[in-house]
């Protein structure tokens, strides 16, 4: 195996940009390589294929071993798969997840939900030889491996000219053992289900803010416009400092026909830039207050799941001077005015029930350097006027 990897290291990286089936690299890669793990591993429940990319070539060639159980393709599913670096510098032997798969089902919150199965199926591990570290494939947030960096669960790395055959002989024999024992665990339960219940979790695995802030930002990287966003200041004034209700055709205007997935997008970049500022903001704020130890125990409750009908759990003081915990559901526009903003029926109810530890932070004029918010604390009935603006029908069959 040692001769056929070194190879692909060695004359992968040439003048050839598309992949030519009759070139010696294809039948290195999807042939060759594929054919000697068949040989050395001898399983017919194992499905194993190589790849350099389809039309073009891509940047990181793969050979992959899948349990047909789970799956057959590196979109979906765990499966061990060799994956080289972009210079050709070196290659890992990982336990992986198709990202594909994550982006499909989470969109925006692709990377950090297949980090944090990823994480998940990482503790679970114990005795092995492997790093539940980061991989390193190329070019950062911009770039193909960057999906395959976050989908990562553990690893080992092995560089040109430095590795036996005997090496990975072992070591795919180690990663083989603990793939079984994962697969013996899933059962007959499908992936799709297990990777709900880890992202869904328990709400004493919340993520802290100091994890979510990063987090966000790692979302928001591919997300961003510049390379560079600006660093922003969330500036606390008062309710209806900035409302409105003239020139509505202007800050809410009407168009004839919704592009709904560049709309989705946008939302996502403003909601996570949003819960990202009030994260900041609400460790600030309990450190000012002196309650070091709650302002490291700020969580971000919408990474689990939109069920919650509030995006993180912080803390505040009541009129007596005692820390109680609070909820709160984040607001944010780019208007450079305080307009009117959508709820959900989830975090009307949700308010009730929590009535003064519930609150809502109105963000507007979020594109700015010194975006604006206020808090708006108890039923959101209270506080706003809402308008029902859509309904849930079905059909009256006994009519």
């Amino acid at each position: 195996m040692k001769e056929l990897f070194q190879m692909v290291l060695e004359n992968y990286i040439d003048n050839e940009k598309k992949v030519d089936s009759n070139s010696k690299m294809y039948d290195l890669l999807i042939r060759m390589l594929p054919w000697k793990l068949e040989t050395f591993l001898k399983r017919s429940d194992f499905c194993i294929k190589g790849s350099m990319g389809k039309g073009m070539k891509t940047p990181y060639p793969w050979v992959a071993i899948m349990n047909k159980s789970i799956t057959e393709t590196t979109q979906k599913g765990l499966y061990i798969v060799y994956l080289f670096k972009r210079d050709m510098s070196g290659f890992y032997l990982a336990l992986s997840q198709g990202i594909t798969h994550f982006e499909r089902l989470y969109d925006s919150k692709k990377y950090v939900y297949a980090m944090k199965v990823s994480k998940y199926f990482a503790s679970q591990i114990e005795d092995t030889s492997f790093t539940n570290k980061s991989i390193v494939l190329g070019d950062g947030h911009q770039d193909l491996g960057y999906g395959y960096e976050r989908a990562t669960i553990i690893s080992k790395y092995y560089s040109s000219n430095n590795f036996t055959n005997e090496e990975l002989e072992t070591d795919l024999k180690e990663m083989i053992e603990v793939y079984d024992m994962i697969v013996k665990h899933m059962g007959n339960n499908r992936y799709d289900k297990i990777i709900k219940n880890v992202i869904s979790g328990e709400e004493n695995s919340l993520i802290k803010a100091d994890e979510a802030i990063k987090q966000i930002k790692e979302t928001l990287a591919p997300m961003e416009m510049t390379p560079n966003p600006p660093l922003r200041n969330l500036i606390e004034v008062s309710p209806y400092m900035d409302r409105t209700s003239k020139f509505n055709r202007i800050t809410n205007p009407k168009v004839s026909k919704t592009d709904y997935l560049k709309k989705s997008m946008i939302d996502a970049r403003n909601g996570l830039i949003g819960e990202e500022l009030v994260l900041i903001y609400e460790i600030e704020r309990l450190r000012k207050l002196g309650l070091l130890w709650h302002a490291a125990n700020v969580k971000w409750c919408s990474i689990e799941s939109d069920a919650y009908g509030y995006d993180i759990e912080s803390f505040d003081l009541d009129t007596n001077g005692n820390v109680i915990p609070i909820k709160i559901e984040v607001k944010s526009t780019v208007n450079k005015l305080d307009t009117e903003f959508f709820i959900s029926k989830n975090e009307l109810e949700t308010s009730r029930k929590y009535n003064n530890s519930y609150f809502i932070y109105r963000i507007y004029d979020l594109n700015s350097l010194t975006p604006k918010f206020y808090r708006a604390c108890g039923e959101i009935e209270d506080n706003f006027f809402v308008d029902p603006v859509s309904f849930k029908v079905h059909y009256k069959y006994s009519v």
